[in-house]
């Protein structure tokens, strides 16, 4: 019966509790929520509540359709090239990828990015000019891929997308000026769920290791009961309400109990041997929590990990500076090697 009393006080009752909390955790209005963003951002809060559905997700994609490729400020420093290349497995579709080439003779490391949009749509033309900053600033080959979209292709269609173009970026590393073993992955939102899960996938085939992971506002996890998520619950833009629509878009209905292995970065039990990690979550944003989750659990696991949270920022929302420190982390952690670390690690943990 002691053993019994111990076991509920140290486990079940404080569960119970938290479960109670979050439980009572209210809705913000938006009048809070206004409060809590930073004050160019407060009118957002006041914008009218989107319902992601079929028909917005439909509308989104004509939208995206009719969009012109934005110019860019640093042209002459960087080649552009577009591509189509084979898809992981025969019989998937050939894959639209952008590459940013900086105008060096260096041999550069490669930078493999997903764009953000839900996993239901998204454009290479939304993220077009912070790939060819990365590409210039940080000296390295940025390989931008439009991976397959929910809920026509639902998962693993866009992490298979992800993982042929990594493969083919080793591949063709040569002809591209490129080092086949300096590659890091990254993306924003729904991106960077799948540059995780990229990871993931490489680490249980024992692929060409990946140097570094740059992860900005990732959907960490299933979990939709944190603070974060049900205060944002009902809030113009990305929206707590929003993520298990989108996840039973991506997953498939029963993903709560059928959920992949390795499916999303936040779901899983070991961190071990991950690599290095740059993780920036927004501080008025549903996926705060679980973002800042990944970059503790990481830490805890000894990987490198610079984790950011901006206060006063909504989903996809990020000050300047993060531009420069993105471009240190790139050119530092592409040359460290965590290898020894790694290993240490591994055997006081085995």
């Amino acid at each position: 019966m002691k053993n019994i009393l111990i076991y509920c006080l140290t486990f079940i009752f404080p569960y119970l509790l938290q479960a109670q909390e979050h439980k009572d955790i209210k809705i913000l209005s938006k009048e809070e929520v206004s409060k809590r963003l930073l004050p160019q951002f407060s009118p957002l809060a006041f914008m009218p509540v989107t319902e992601v559905n079929l028909k917005h997700i439909k509308e989104e994609r004509e939208k995206q359709g009719k969009l012109e490729i934005p110019k860019i400020s640093n042209a002459d420093s960087v080649d552009i090239i577009y591509k189509m290349i084979p898809g992981l497995n025969a019989g998937d579709p050939e894959i639209p990828i952008r590459i940013y080439k900086p105008k060096t003779s260096e041999k550069t490391p490669i930078f493999l990015w997903f764009h953000g949009g839900g996993y239901v749509y998204g454009s290479l033309n939304w993220d077009h000019q912070n790939c060819a900053s990365i590409a210039v600033r940080s000296n390295v080959l940025v390989i931008s891929v439009d991976y397959r979209f929910a809920p026509e292709h639902k998962y693993p269609a866009a992490v298979h997308d992800a993982y042929a173009s990594f493969l083919w970026s080793i591949k063709n590393a040569p002809q591209l000026n490129a080092d086949p073993s300096l590659v890091g992955v990254g993306g924003g939102s729904a991106g960077a769920g799948i540059a995780g899960s990229l990871v993931l996938m490489n680490r249980e085939k024992k692929g060409p290791e990946i140097k570094l992971q740059a992860l900005f506002f990732p959907p960490g996890n299933i979990d939709t009961t944190s603070v974060s998520m049900r205060e944002l619950w009902e809030i113009p833009g990305v929206k707590g309400a929003d993520i298990p629509i989108l996840l039973s878009y991506y997953f498939g209905e029963n993903y709560k109990n059928n959920l992949p292995k390795n499916a999303i970065l936040g779901e899983i039990e070991d961190y071990r041997n991950l690599p290095a990690t740059y993780l920036a979550t927004c501080g008025v944003d549903p996926l705060r929590d679980a973002g800042l989750d990944i970059g503790i659990k990481l830490i805890e696991a000894g990987v490198p990990v610079e984790l950011h949270n901006f206060p006063g920022y909504p989903h996809g929302m990020l000050p300047e500076r993060v531009f420069p420190e993105l471009y240190h982390f790139l050119k530092t952690y592409y040359y460290l090697d965590h290898s020894l670390n790694k290993n240490s690690l591994a055997k006081s943990q085995d």
